[in-house]
């Protein structure tokens, strides 16, 4: 791995050294239960923790004093108040979000640094680039983390509600509304907002409706009322 871009960015004057290992797998961590009589304990919750990307890197300024410029370019480059997409070159095709968290102390020998980049990613998994596809009865989903889901669907009749049932765990969101053909229903699971034709229609949302989140491999919908609308689904898989 030669480099990386960050916040949409990479440096000429940046390497990522040899050394640099990233975790397979985001931290996973399990709290216990003892139970009486019994040995050992039972597995009670699984949290994943945030991910740390501690970045081994050589920079190189032209002088002693360029790589001053570079250290004050390197801050005003990789500090930021909310995290930004990190995509190494050896792994293109999967983003971090990533803040840098800690000091950087580079070893310094006259126009040469070399230092570790303390980045940390409060959502500690990985994401690729966003899928959009047409929904039926079913949709297998990509990655190895549940996601959540934007519908979008297209009425073509009228009709007096919307709803969508994910088989799989019963669950259900559901839109009471008088729809014509034409309008255009939005039903976004990550922000839990419902807009008809871009306006906020909150009240339309029955209220015995559950939020539910895309599992991978293959999910299963019913889509009422049916034959009266197209519905396309888009998501962003996620990996551990």
């Amino acid at each position: 791995m030669n480099s990386f871009t960050f916040d949409g960015i990479s440096k000429p004057y940046l390497t990522v050294l040899k050394d640099s290992n990233r975790q397979p797998w985001a931290p996973i961590e399990w709290t216990y239960q003892d139970v009486p009589k019994r040995p050992g304990a039972l597995p009670v919750k699984k949290n994943t923790r945030v991910r740390a990307l501690p970045l081994p890197v050589f920079l190189k300024g032209k002088s002693i004093e360029d790589l001053q410029k570079v250290k004050e370019d390197l801050a005003e480059w990789l500090i930021h108040d909310e995290p930004k997409p990190l995509i190494f070159d050896d792994e293109p095709d999967r983003i971090y979000y990533a803040v840098v968290d800690g000091s950087f102390d580079p070893d310094e020998i006259l126009k040469w640094g070399q230092g570790v980049i303390p980045f940390i990613c409060p959502d500690p998994f990985k994401y690729g680039t966003e899928k959009t596809i047409t929904v039926t009865n079913s949709a297998t989903i990509e990655g190895t983390v549940s996601t959540n889901p934007i519908y979008t669907i297209t009425f073509t009749a009228k009709a007096s509600e919307f709803k969508i049932l994910h088989q799989d765990t019963g669950k259900f969101v559901r839109v009471i509304y008088g729809f014509v053909a034409g309008d255009v229903l939005v039903i976004d699971f990550t922000k839990r907002k419902i807009t008809s034709n871009d306006r906020l229609q909150m009240t339309a949302l029955d209220l015995s409706s559950n939020w539910f989140n895309l599992q991978k491999g293959v999910n299963r919908f019913t889509i009422t009322p049916a034959g009266v609308t197209t519905t396309k689904l888009t998501y962003n898989p996620r990996w551990l």
